[in-house]
Parts: C-alpha cells; sequence; structure tokens
C-alpha cells in the first residue's frame, strides 16, 4: 500500500509540475435562438484561462466572458370592435390572425361592480361585429450576461505548430444588463387617416426575470501557434421567472478567434 501510494504521489507530482497555465483573450460573434421567438445575433468578448496537465492532453478550461442574448422580433396584431349577444348586450371583441389562418377571438363584458373587463372563457354567439381599431405590436430584447464556464477539455497535437480540442462543462451567468423595447400603432378603422404610434423601451429585470442562469457549454477549436478559432455551443437550463420550470430555453452558437499567452 505504502509503494503504491508512493508512486501514486509521484505521478501527481509529475503531472503538476508539467502543468502549464494559459490565458485566451478572445472576441468574436453568437446567434441565439429563444424557444418561440426569432434568432438573435449578438457578440461574446472575454479570455478563457486553461491549465494543461503535461503531455497527457488533458485540461481544465475557465475564463469570464460578457455574452449577448436576445429575441428577435416578434410580431403581432389584432383587431377590436364591439357586438352584441342574443339578449342584446354589449360586447367587446378582440380578434386575432392564427398562424394558421384562422382567427380567434376572445370576448369580454364590462363590469361595473369590479371596474374591470372579464373575459368570457368560451366562445359564445354574438352579432355583427363592428371593429374599431386594429393595433400592430413589435417586441424584441437584448440581454448582458458575465458567463462562467467550468470544463473539462482533451488536446490533439496534430504538429508542433497545430492542436486540435474539445471542451464540455457547465456554466453559469450573472445577467448585468437587459432591455425590452416594444412599438405599439393602432390605427382607427372608422377613420383610416388617424392612428397613433408609441415605443416603450423598459430593465427587463423590473418586470420580473432572474439575472442568474445556467445551463451545458461545449466548445471545439483549432490552435496554429499562439493564434486560435473557435466554435462554442451553450444550452440554456435555468428559470427564467418564478413562473417559469427547469429546461432547455434558448441555444447560443459562437465564433470568436483569440491569442494565447
Amino acid at each position: 500500500m505504502k509503494k503504491s501510494g508512493m508512486i501514486g504521489m509521484m505521478l501527481l507530482a509529475a503531472l503538476t509540475a508539467q502543468a502549464q497555465w494559459k490565458i485566451t483573450p478572445e472576441a468574436g460573434f453568437n446567434v441565439t435562438k429563444y424557444t418561440n421567438s426569432p434568432a438573435k445575433i449578438g457578440y461574446k468578448v472575454g479570455a478563457a484561462v486553461s491549465y494543461d496537465f503535461g503531455e497527457s492532453g488533458f485540461a481544465l478550461q475557465s475564463g469570464l466572458y460578457y455574452v449577448q442574448r436576445g429575441e428577435g422580433t416578434i410580431r403581432s396584431g389584432h383587431l377590436h370592435g364591439l357586438a352584441k349577444d342574443n339578449e342584446g348586450k354589449e360586447v367587446n371583441v378582440d380578434s386575432y390572425l392564427l398562424k394558421d389562418g384562422s382567427i380567434y377571438s376572445m370576448y369580454s363584458y364590462y363590469n361595473p361592480n369590479s371596474g374591470y373587463y372579464e373575459y368570457v372563457s368560451s366562445e359564445m354567439p354574438v352579432g355583427d361585429i363592428l371593429y374599431q381599431t386594429a393595433s400592430f405590436y413589435q417586441y424584441k430584447t437584448r440581454k448582458g450576461y458575465f458567463q462562467l464556464p467550468i470544463m473539462a477539455r482533451y488536446n490533439w497535437k496534430l504538429n508542433d505548430q497545430l492542436r486540435f480540442h474539445l471542451a464540455l462543462g457547465p456554466y453559469v451567468a450573472i445577467g448585468i444588463n437587459g432591455k425590452e423595447k416594444s412599438i405599439e400603432t393602432t390605427i382607427d378603422l372608422q377613420d383610416e387617416y388617424i392612428g397613433s404610434k408609441n415605443e416603450f423601451e423598459n430593465d427587463i429585470y423590473d418586470y420580473g426575470y432572474y439575472r442568474f442562469d445556467w445551463g451545458i457549454a461545449a466548445e471545439t477549436g483549432i490552435e496554429i501557434n499562439r493564434f486560435s478559432a473557435k466554435f462554442s455551443y451553450d444550452m440554456g437550463l435555468g428559470k427564467e421567472n418564478k413562473y417559469g420550470e427547469i429546461g432547455c430555453k434558448y441555444h447560443t452558437a459562437s465564433f470568436t478567434i483569440g491569442y494565447s499567452f
């Protein structure tokens, strides 16, 4: 036991003696695709820190990055009007055009006791609808994170100047900024030349979004002397807000170039 223990310590000492630290500042762009949203282009900048265990090919890699993510422009619209039900009671109607070409309508009454419009959950018979306004919406978001990956890495030395690597592991991220921008355009259908356009820009974290995020990262790349080109992939798994669930929320593909010291 003592002999095998000494041999193990000697091997560990030999690996540690040959281990090398390497810092690689890098920058590039990424594309993020959130579920049910258009893709968004952003950028990634930061530095990787790797710890190579000699000539074994194995390494640990971490670092710190600023990563932009977001949702591309989401467009929607609806018609608002009035109608009467079978009892002659006035009903508000909001109609939405769905992707399959069908129209979905929601009906509501004004309740004077509560002071609110109360939606009727099931479809109800109404008379002819007099549409009054048409509203169109555009919505997009952008978020900025400090991201810290912790990955196991393996290097293949192709020759004295060329190396190829693969890396895999988890990451954690903290949102440091985030904006949502929306544009609302409303047209009065009773007079088609009268309308309004409103633009809003808000901090997305004021609406209950969590700053903390986490997921799984994978990376592959090639190094020529001190220069490197990397392709990385992030899959976000964290909850976006208190009503969300753990699961795949987005995919981010990044391409960066760097120089090692």
